[in-house]
Protein backbone atom coordinates (compact mmCIF):
# COMPACT_ATOMS: atom_id res chain seq x y z
CA UNK A 1 0.00 0.00 0.00
CA UNK A 2 1.70 3.09 -1.13
CA UNK A 3 0.66 6.72 0.63
CA UNK A 4 2.52 9.82 -0.50
CA UNK A 5 2.71 12.83 2.03
CA UNK A 6 3.18 16.44 1.55
CA UNK A 7 4.27 19.60 3.70
CA UNK A 8 2.13 22.84 4.20
CA UNK A 9 -0.51 24.05 1.50
CA UNK A 10 -1.83 27.64 1.21
CA UNK A 11 -3.82 27.97 -1.68
CA UNK A 12 -4.97 32.10 -0.23
CA UNK A 13 -2.04 34.21 -0.15
CA UNK A 14 0.41 35.88 1.87
CA UNK A 15 0.82 39.42 2.63
CA UNK A 16 3.92 39.82 0.54
CA UNK A 17 2.06 37.51 -1.99
CA UNK A 18 -1.15 39.43 -2.70
CA UNK A 19 -1.97 39.61 -6.32
CA UNK A 20 1.26 36.85 -7.12
CA UNK A 21 0.23 34.29 -4.86
CA UNK A 22 -1.20 31.06 -4.61
CA UNK A 23 -4.79 31.94 -5.45
CA UNK A 24 -4.09 34.76 -8.24
CA UNK A 25 -1.54 31.82 -9.64
CA UNK A 26 -4.21 29.16 -9.86
CA UNK A 27 -6.69 31.43 -11.83
CA UNK A 28 -4.56 31.29 -14.83
CA UNK A 29 -2.80 28.34 -13.71
CA UNK A 30 -2.48 24.72 -12.72
CA UNK A 31 -0.75 24.54 -9.29
CA UNK A 32 -0.11 20.89 -9.54
CA UNK A 33 0.44 20.45 -12.67
CA UNK A 34 4.15 19.69 -12.08
CA UNK A 35 3.72 16.90 -9.61
CA UNK A 36 -0.06 15.31 -10.43
CA UNK A 37 1.34 12.11 -12.13
CA UNK A 38 3.05 11.64 -9.81
CA UNK A 39 0.66 11.93 -6.66
CA UNK A 40 -2.31 9.91 -8.80
CA UNK A 41 0.32 6.50 -8.25
CA UNK A 42 -0.23 6.77 -4.74
CA UNK A 43 -2.99 4.52 -3.04
CA UNK A 44 -3.73 7.83 -0.35
CA UNK A 45 -2.31 11.06 -0.35
CA UNK A 46 -2.09 13.31 2.38
CA UNK A 47 -0.98 17.16 3.41
CA UNK A 48 -1.54 19.61 5.97
CA UNK A 49 -3.56 22.49 4.65
CA UNK A 50 -2.15 25.58 6.16
CA UNK A 51 -5.22 28.53 5.20
CA UNK A 52 -8.69 28.10 4.77
CA UNK A 53 -11.36 27.52 2.40
CA UNK A 54 -14.49 29.60 2.03
CA UNK A 55 -16.90 30.67 -0.26
CA UNK A 56 -17.94 33.71 2.05
CA UNK A 57 -16.29 37.09 0.23
CA UNK A 58 -13.90 38.88 2.03
CA UNK A 59 -13.51 42.83 2.74
CA UNK A 60 -11.84 43.84 -0.74
CA UNK A 61 -9.98 46.59 0.61
CA UNK A 62 -8.84 44.52 4.14
CA UNK A 63 -5.35 43.31 3.98
CA UNK A 64 -6.44 40.77 7.20
CA UNK A 65 -9.46 39.58 5.80
CA UNK A 66 -7.70 38.74 2.75
CA UNK A 67 -4.91 37.08 3.71
CA UNK A 68 -4.81 33.28 4.10
CA UNK A 69 -8.21 32.82 2.38
CA UNK A 70 -8.55 30.29 -0.69
CA UNK A 71 -11.77 30.40 -2.45
CA UNK A 72 -14.37 27.59 -2.55
CA UNK A 73 -13.33 26.08 -5.76
CA UNK A 74 -9.71 24.79 -4.28
CA UNK A 75 -11.67 21.49 -2.50
CA UNK A 76 -11.82 20.77 -6.34
CA UNK A 77 -8.35 21.54 -7.28
CA UNK A 78 -6.84 19.24 -4.45
CA UNK A 79 -9.30 16.40 -5.23
CA UNK A 80 -8.39 16.74 -9.02
CA UNK A 81 -4.37 16.88 -7.58
CA UNK A 82 -5.12 13.25 -5.91
CA UNK A 83 -5.08 14.50 -2.41
CA UNK A 84 -7.03 12.24 -0.26
CA UNK A 85 -6.95 13.46 3.23
CA UNK A 86 -5.65 16.88 4.77
CA UNK A 87 -4.61 17.60 8.46
CA UNK A 88 -6.98 20.49 9.48
CA UNK A 89 -5.06 20.91 13.28
CA UNK A 90 -3.04 23.63 12.65
CA UNK A 91 -2.53 27.30 13.69
CA UNK A 92 -4.20 29.26 10.21
CA UNK A 93 -7.41 26.61 9.98
CA UNK A 94 -9.59 29.09 12.22
CA UNK A 95 -7.43 32.74 11.50
CA UNK A 96 -10.82 33.88 9.68
CA UNK A 97 -13.70 32.50 12.28
CA UNK A 98 -15.20 29.29 13.54
CA UNK A 99 -17.55 29.76 10.31
CA UNK A 100 -14.97 29.42 7.45
CA UNK A 101 -13.47 26.41 9.38
CA UNK A 102 -16.32 24.47 9.53
CA UNK A 103 -17.28 25.32 5.72
CA UNK A 104 -13.78 24.60 4.92
CA UNK A 105 -14.34 21.20 6.74
CA UNK A 106 -17.93 20.73 4.63
CA UNK A 107 -15.85 21.80 1.72
CA UNK A 108 -12.91 18.90 1.73
CA UNK A 109 -15.63 16.22 2.52
CA UNK A 110 -17.92 17.64 -0.43
CA UNK A 111 -14.90 17.05 -2.58
CA UNK A 112 -14.63 13.64 -1.48
CA UNK A 113 -11.42 14.46 1.18
CA UNK A 114 -11.03 12.80 4.19
CA UNK A 115 -10.60 15.75 7.08
CA UNK A 116 -7.88 14.48 9.81
CA UNK A 117 -7.49 16.39 13.03
CA UNK A 118 -10.53 18.19 14.04
CA UNK A 119 -11.34 15.82 17.11
CA UNK A 120 -9.28 13.15 18.88
CA UNK A 121 -11.09 10.24 17.05
CA UNK A 122 -8.81 8.60 14.38
CA UNK A 123 -10.08 8.76 10.60
CA UNK A 124 -9.94 4.68 10.31
CA UNK A 125 -9.27 3.71 6.65
CA UNK A 126 -9.13 0.20 5.37
CA UNK A 127 -6.71 -0.31 2.19
CA UNK A 128 -4.77 -3.36 0.80
CA UNK A 129 -6.01 -5.69 3.26
CA UNK A 130 -4.57 -3.69 6.56
CA UNK A 131 -6.33 -1.01 8.58
CA UNK A 132 -5.17 2.23 9.24
CA UNK A 133 -5.83 4.80 11.92
CA UNK A 134 -4.48 8.32 10.84
CA UNK A 135 -4.42 11.25 13.98
CA UNK A 136 -3.58 14.89 13.46
CA UNK A 137 -2.77 17.45 16.41
CA UNK A 138 -1.38 20.93 16.79
CA UNK A 139 0.89 22.24 19.68
CA UNK A 140 1.63 25.74 18.17
CA UNK A 141 -0.10 28.27 20.02
CA UNK A 142 -3.04 30.09 18.08
CA UNK A 143 -4.15 33.74 17.85
CA UNK A 144 -7.35 33.65 16.70
CA UNK A 145 -8.27 30.01 18.96
CA UNK A 146 -5.97 30.37 21.77
CA UNK A 147 -7.99 27.12 23.72
CA UNK A 148 -8.15 25.50 20.21
CA UNK A 149 -11.26 24.25 20.62
CA UNK A 150 -12.14 23.49 17.10
CA UNK A 151 -8.99 21.17 16.07
CA UNK A 152 -7.40 19.14 17.88
CA UNK A 153 -4.87 20.29 20.69
CA UNK A 154 -1.70 17.91 20.87
CA UNK A 155 -1.58 17.00 24.69
CA UNK A 156 -1.31 13.65 27.19
CA UNK A 157 -5.30 12.99 26.41
CA UNK A 158 -4.19 12.88 22.88
CA UNK A 159 -1.01 10.94 23.32
CA UNK A 160 -2.67 8.17 25.23
CA UNK A 161 -5.53 7.79 22.57
CA UNK A 162 -3.10 7.77 20.16
CA UNK A 163 -0.71 4.65 22.04
CA UNK A 164 -3.97 2.91 22.96
CA UNK A 165 -5.17 2.67 18.89
CA UNK A 166 -1.53 1.28 18.34
CA UNK A 167 -2.39 -2.01 19.43
CA UNK A 168 -6.23 -2.09 17.63
CA UNK A 169 -5.02 -1.19 13.29
CA UNK A 170 -2.58 -2.27 11.46
CA UNK A 171 -0.72 1.34 11.34
CA UNK A 172 -1.18 4.24 13.01
CA UNK A 173 0.04 7.36 11.31
CA UNK A 174 -0.03 10.46 13.57
CA UNK A 175 0.10 14.34 11.76
CA UNK A 176 1.58 16.73 13.84
CA UNK A 177 1.79 20.82 13.86
CA UNK A 178 4.77 20.73 15.83
CA UNK A 179 8.10 22.90 16.29
CA UNK A 180 9.39 26.14 15.95
CA UNK A 181 9.49 28.18 12.55
CA UNK A 182 13.17 29.50 13.38
CA UNK A 183 14.65 26.29 13.82
CA UNK A 184 16.35 24.53 10.82
CA UNK A 185 16.15 21.25 12.84
CA UNK A 186 13.90 19.48 15.12
CA UNK A 187 13.98 20.42 18.83
CA UNK A 188 14.42 18.10 21.53
CA UNK A 189 11.19 17.61 22.97
CA UNK A 190 9.88 16.41 19.20
CA UNK A 191 12.46 13.56 19.55
CA UNK A 192 11.52 12.58 22.51
CA UNK A 193 8.10 12.40 21.50
CA UNK A 194 8.90 10.91 18.28
CA UNK A 195 11.02 7.79 20.88
CA UNK A 196 7.91 7.59 23.10
CA UNK A 197 5.15 6.97 20.11
CA UNK A 198 7.32 4.56 18.22
CA UNK A 199 7.64 2.26 21.39
CA UNK A 200 3.99 2.48 21.32
CA UNK A 201 3.80 0.70 17.94
CA UNK A 202 2.86 3.94 15.94
CA UNK A 203 4.06 3.50 12.30
CA UNK A 204 4.68 6.91 11.07
CA UNK A 205 4.72 10.57 12.60
CA UNK A 206 4.61 13.00 9.59
CA UNK A 207 5.11 16.63 10.91
CA UNK A 208 4.43 20.25 9.79
CA UNK A 209 4.78 23.93 10.99
CA UNK A 210 8.70 24.95 10.60
CA UNK A 211 8.28 25.79 6.96
CA UNK A 212 11.03 23.40 6.25
CA UNK A 213 11.73 20.31 4.93
CA UNK A 214 13.98 18.30 8.26
CA UNK A 215 15.35 14.52 8.20
CA UNK A 216 13.52 11.46 7.60
CA UNK A 217 14.35 8.36 9.81
CA UNK A 218 13.05 5.19 9.06
CA UNK A 219 13.58 1.72 10.32
CA UNK A 220 11.53 -1.72 8.93
CA UNK A 221 8.58 -0.89 11.08
CA UNK A 222 8.61 3.17 11.77
CA UNK A 223 8.98 6.37 9.81
CA UNK A 224 9.40 9.93 11.46
CA UNK A 225 9.07 12.73 8.88
CA UNK A 226 9.81 15.69 11.76
CA UNK A 227 8.31 18.40 9.17
CA UNK A 228 7.90 18.20 5.25
CA UNK A 229 8.25 22.11 4.98
CA UNK A 230 6.18 23.92 2.67
CA UNK A 231 4.45 22.95 -0.57
CA UNK A 232 2.29 25.77 -2.07
CA UNK A 233 3.16 28.76 0.08
CA UNK A 234 4.30 32.21 -1.00
CA UNK A 235 6.74 32.62 1.36
CA UNK A 236 9.77 33.53 -0.35
CA UNK A 237 12.25 35.22 1.64
CA UNK A 238 14.28 32.44 2.45
CA UNK A 239 15.78 30.66 -0.18
CA UNK A 240 15.43 27.20 2.30
CA UNK A 241 11.64 27.35 2.38
CA UNK A 242 11.08 26.42 -1.28
CA UNK A 243 13.12 23.53 -0.74
CA UNK A 244 10.62 20.44 -0.46
CA UNK A 245 9.82 16.59 -0.97
CA UNK A 246 7.01 14.32 -1.04
CA UNK A 247 7.44 11.68 1.48
CA UNK A 248 6.47 8.18 -0.08
CA UNK A 249 5.91 5.50 1.94
CA UNK A 250 4.99 2.07 1.06
CA UNK A 251 3.37 -0.31 4.16
CA UNK A 252 3.16 -3.95 4.37
CA UNK A 253 1.56 -6.00 6.80
CA UNK A 254 5.00 -6.49 8.91
CA UNK A 255 7.44 -3.38 6.93
CA UNK A 256 7.77 -0.10 6.36
CA UNK A 257 9.73 1.10 2.77
CA UNK A 258 10.20 5.13 1.83
CA UNK A 259 11.78 7.19 -0.22
CA UNK A 260 11.68 10.94 -0.79
CA UNK A 261 11.09 13.16 -4.14
CA UNK A 262 12.68 16.08 -4.22
CA UNK A 263 10.47 19.16 -4.88
CA UNK A 264 11.42 22.75 -5.57
CA UNK A 265 8.30 25.53 -5.35
CA UNK A 266 8.73 27.61 -8.32
CA UNK A 267 6.63 30.71 -9.58
CA UNK A 268 6.77 32.37 -6.05
CA UNK A 269 6.27 29.22 -4.13
CA UNK A 270 3.31 28.54 -6.14
CA UNK A 271 4.17 25.72 -8.13
CA UNK A 272 5.71 22.37 -6.92
CA UNK A 273 8.08 20.89 -9.09
CA UNK A 274 10.20 17.64 -9.40
CA UNK A 275 13.58 18.62 -9.50
CA UNK A 276 15.45 14.92 -9.37
CA UNK A 277 15.03 11.04 -8.66
CA UNK A 278 13.43 9.83 -5.37
CA UNK A 279 16.27 9.04 -3.08
CA UNK A 280 15.78 6.07 -1.24
CA UNK A 281 16.03 6.03 2.98
CA UNK A 282 17.88 4.02 4.80
CA UNK A 283 17.85 4.37 8.45
CA UNK A 284 18.28 8.75 8.09
CA UNK A 285 18.04 10.73 5.19
CA UNK A 286 18.52 14.40 5.24
CA UNK A 287 18.30 15.70 1.63
CA UNK A 288 18.82 19.36 2.91
CA UNK A 289 21.13 21.27 5.23
CA UNK A 290 19.44 24.23 6.29
CA UNK A 291 22.48 25.71 7.97
CA UNK A 292 22.17 28.12 11.21
CA UNK A 293 18.91 29.18 12.26
CA UNK A 294 16.52 31.47 10.33
CA UNK A 295 18.12 34.56 11.60
CA UNK A 296 16.30 37.70 11.22
CA UNK A 297 12.70 36.40 9.66
CA UNK A 298 11.04 39.83 10.14
CA UNK A 299 14.16 42.05 8.29
CA UNK A 300 14.03 39.41 5.35
CA UNK A 301 9.80 39.33 5.32
CA UNK A 302 9.87 43.56 5.08
CA UNK A 303 12.68 43.54 2.45
CA UNK A 304 10.46 40.95 0.16
CA UNK A 305 7.65 43.05 1.26
CA UNK A 306 9.26 45.88 -0.36
CA UNK A 307 10.76 44.18 -3.04
CA UNK A 308 7.67 42.49 -4.36
CA UNK A 309 5.60 45.91 -3.34
CA UNK A 310 4.79 46.65 -7.40
CA UNK A 311 3.98 42.72 -8.06
CA UNK A 312 0.27 41.68 -7.77
CA UNK A 313 -2.03 43.90 -5.72
CA UNK A 314 0.14 46.82 -4.24
CA UNK A 315 -2.68 48.95 -3.10
CA UNK A 316 -3.83 45.83 -0.78
CA UNK A 317 -0.07 45.47 -0.06
CA UNK A 318 0.62 49.43 1.17
CA UNK A 319 -2.76 48.72 3.41
CA UNK A 320 -1.48 46.44 4.99
CA UNK A 321 1.66 48.42 6.44
CA UNK A 322 0.21 51.17 7.09
CA UNK A 323 -2.50 49.73 9.01
CA UNK A 324 0.83 47.82 10.72
CA UNK A 325 2.20 51.35 11.61
CA UNK A 326 -0.55 52.73 12.80
CA UNK A 327 -1.31 50.04 15.45
CA UNK A 328 2.12 49.95 16.40
CA UNK A 329 1.53 53.53 17.09
CA UNK A 330 -1.23 52.93 18.90
CA UNK A 331 0.89 50.45 21.51
CA UNK A 332 3.43 53.00 22.17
Amino acid sequence: MRMMFVGDINLGEYYTGFGHGPKSFAEKNLIFSEVKDLLVQADYVLGNLEAPITSILACRGDPEDQVLRAPACSAAMLRDAGFSALQIANNHMVQHGKDIFNETVELLSGAGIDVIGKVAEPHVVALGGMTFAFFAASDVPDNTNKSQTQYQRLDEDFLLRVERAAKNFDHVVVMLHWGLEESTVPLLYQRKLASRLKAAGVRAIVGAHPHLFYEVEVDESFVCAYSLGNFVFDLCWDSRMLQSGVLDITFTKENISCRIWPIKIKEEGCLPTIVGEPLEVKEYCQIYNHGSPLKWPRMKKTISFWLNIYKGDTTLKLKFFINKILRLISLK
